[in-house]
């Protein structure tokens, strides 16, 4: 963020939406937020209709107002711009800005996001009320941050969006006849002879080369109508952060390292299950952070449940504490919720907040808050330090799209996948960078690719160097199967890289549920496999596990090969978890990776964060019983070591509270 305002205090907060609240209910909300240690709010998020309650009027008073009472309470305002909520009137004046969905039905206007990205009406009108807004407020002294639209993941198939989407396939393929031939589009009498052919994938996803360019053309008009607005800001308040908030990686829309680079900070909005929260939630943090390789504002998040779940239990006492302090530990630089005050009406009433209804702020979770808001004024100090991962995992949104349209098994997911083989990396504590496949990977001694199905251009490169220079790259069956528009290669899969990997992949064994095989591995140790299998012919490769059944069996289940300087892992099983755990913990191992706590009691998550001065190291008991764990692995890393919230000496041994977190601090002596 050159040139741009710094945070000095992590951010505490949530949404404020003043349009649903009567004056007097907002001045009782103003003193709430100071007991609780609050210092930010996200104000003005769907709040169009109030501010422009027609076309040619536009009514400020009551933003004014709280834009006052904030600035009197110092609390700073992450000003948001109101543009996923069109109000009405814009919708009666052109009824076909209203979306069309995937089924080709146009919309009724009953909820935000009802707008099509692409229509001119809409643009013309996000830049208007983003200028006004600048105008108006870009000189407030608490004003912290921009934060444009809300959870830019809209899908729209009018014909507004299919003229748009003919010129953007235009500008990628430049003639038909080329894009005819990277969609392989002469199967099916499906040759395009004029661009006046080619229409959204209305119905769900139909020939997956245009499916994944509409996904990807859906994921450019968010953003274009993003810049648009960052355009009109930036001229007004240049030196103001601009953000927008990301939804998590399972909501389909954007395509998130392209977004990167246009936001000065990047934010997320996590919702995680109840069960496995906690890796659910370290996977996409680490994926966030790494996205500009920078601390993230964690800008939405529950106090408690959600409403929308088919399950909705609340968070235990601890666990919500403990759910921001995990954001934190991994990058976070803002803590903040949706919302302050529960909604009386719409579908959101009962979604947990910070101000509930009945008993309001006389309850377990408002205590709860207000004990976390008043911890985090002690941790200004962890601003601006950051984690050092020497292994990284690849990760690319598109793929879940393409694998789940061209899977061959309801069993397999490409999420689930990589969860698979991040999961024992976590559980170890040790540090991961969540990237794309075309990212930097000079920084790494170890990459892991699990089932990376499509190779863009650029990627086998990247994955070449990076082996040839000495890293430790490993990849899972189900990969390299096709291009970058879905298309395969001539000459096989893995493609043009298989002598990376010193195999060709003969055959795919896709199982049903009640099949399943075994591998050996060190010349004793067996371990279940289902799921898939595949028939691997070395070239050049050594096996160092092979099938123990079927018709494969003695055939490799798991190969090694040098290249270079370095070394290239295949896994064509998919093994129990216990296998990979083996497998990769070995590997990093060799690459002289080691976990922070190899002997960290299980469901206790370490990380470290530092800069040039101190390290920061956070302590997370995920489990619903309390229990005490022994330090003495704490003094090889420094012998000052102390309570950051309590300023007090840590002892040998610590007891840590159900769902408890410790936060140790140290000068760095160099």
């Amino acid at each position: 963020m050159e040139n741009k305002k710094l945070r000095t205090h992590i951010m505490y907060g949530a949404d404020y939406n003043p349009e649903q609240w009567p004056t007097e209910i907002i001045e009782r909300d103003m003193a709430l937020m100071k007991e609780i240690g609050i210092n930010a709010i996200t104000l003005n998020v769907f709040g169009w209709g109030m501010i422009q309650p027609s076309e040619d009027r536009f009514d400020f008073s009551k933003l004014d107002q709280v834009f006052d009472l904030l600035e009197r309470s110092s609390i700073g305002v992450v000003l948001a711009t109101p543009t996923a909520a069109p109000p009405s009137w814009m919708f009666q004046k052109e009824p076909d800005m209203l979306k069309v969905n995937e089924n080709g039905q146009r919309v009724a206007h009953w909820s935000r996001q009802a707008y099509c990205p692409n229509h001119p009406l809409y643009r013309k009108h996000i830049r208007n009320i983003a200028r006004l807004l600048a105008e108006r407020y870009g000189k407030r002294s608490n004003l912290m941050m921009w934060h444009i639209n809300n959870e830019c993941i809209l899908h729209c198939y009018c014909d507004y969006c299919a003229a748009e989407f003919r010129a953007w396939l235009q500008n990628k393929y430049e003639t038909l006849d080329h894009l005819n031939e990277c969609w392989q589009l002469r199967q099916w009498s499906l040759t395009k002879t004029d661009w006046q052919q080619i229409m959204p994938p209305v119905g769900g996803m139909t020939h997956t080369s245009a499916s994944l360019d509409y996904q990807r053309f859906m994921s450019d008009s968010n953003m274009q109508g993003f810049l648009a607005e960052k355009e009109e800001i930036v001229r007004v308040t240049p030196d103001i952060p601009i953000t927008t908030n990301f939804y998590s990686i399972d909501f389909l829309g954007q395509i998130h390292p392209k977004w990167a680079p246009h936001l000065d900070v990047i934010s997320w909005d996590s919702y995680p299950p109840h069960k496995d929260y906690a890796v659910w939630a370290a996977f996409q943090h680490d994926y966030f952070r790494s996205l500009k390789h920078a601390p993230f504002l964690l800008m939405e998040q529950a106090s408690s449940n959600v409403n929308w779940k088919p399950y909705n239990p609340a968070k235990r006492p601890g666990m919500m504490s403990l759910q921001s302090y995990q954001a934190i530990a991994r990058g976070a630089e803002a803590i903040m919720y949706f919302q302050f005050r529960q909604s009386r009406g719409g579908v959101e009433k009962y979604h947990s907040s910070l101000v509930s209804h009945g008993t309001e702020s006389d309850n377990r979770i408002f205590r709860e808050i207000g004990q976390l808001g008043h911890e985090l004024e002690k941790m200004d100090n962890v601003l601006r330090s950051h984690i050092h991962a020497r292994v990284a995992i690849l990760f690319d949104i598109t793929l879940m799209w393409l694998v789940e349209w061209n899977k061959t098994s309801r069993d397999i997911d490409y999420r689930s996948v990589v969860t698979a083989f991040y999961r024992p990396l976590y559980e170890a504590n040790i540090p991961v960078d969540v990237i794309h496949p075309l990212a930097d990977l000079s920084g790494y001694d170890v990459v892991i690719a699990p089932m990376l199905y499509m190779f863009e251009e650029g990627v086998p490169d990247n994955l070449r160097s990076f082996t040839e220079r000495g890293g430790k790259l490993v990849t899972s069956y189900n990969s390299g199967m096709v291009n970058g528009c879905d298309v395969v290669e001539y000459g096989g899969f893995l493609r043009p890289i298989d002598d990376v990997f010193g195999i060709i992949v003969e055959e795919t064994d896709v199982l049903e549920p009640d099949m399943s095989n075994r591998i050996e591995w060190k010349g004793g140790s067996h371990y279940r496999t289902d799921k898939w299998g595949e028939v691997v012919r070395l070239n050049g490769a050594e096996a160092i596990a092979v099938y123990l059944e079927d018709y494969y069996a003695g055939q490799p289940a798991v190969t090694r090969n040098r290249y270079g300087l370095g070394e290239a892992y295949y896994v064509s099983a998919h093994p129990e978890d216990r296998f990979i755990r083996e497998l990769l913990l070995e590997i990093c191992l060799k690459a002289g990776v080691a976990p922070l706590c190899p002997n960290a009691p299980k469901g206790v998550e370490i990380t470290l964060r530092e800069d040039e001065g101190k390290q920061f190291l956070f302590i997370l008991n995920h489990n619903p019983v309390p229990l005490e764990m022994d330090m003495d692995w704490v003094w090889e890393m420094g012998i000052d070591w102390k309570d950051l919230i309590r300023q007090e000496p840590v002892g040998g041994r610590v007891a840590l509270e159900a769902y408890g977190t410790l936060i140790l601090e140290q000068e760095i002596q160099r």
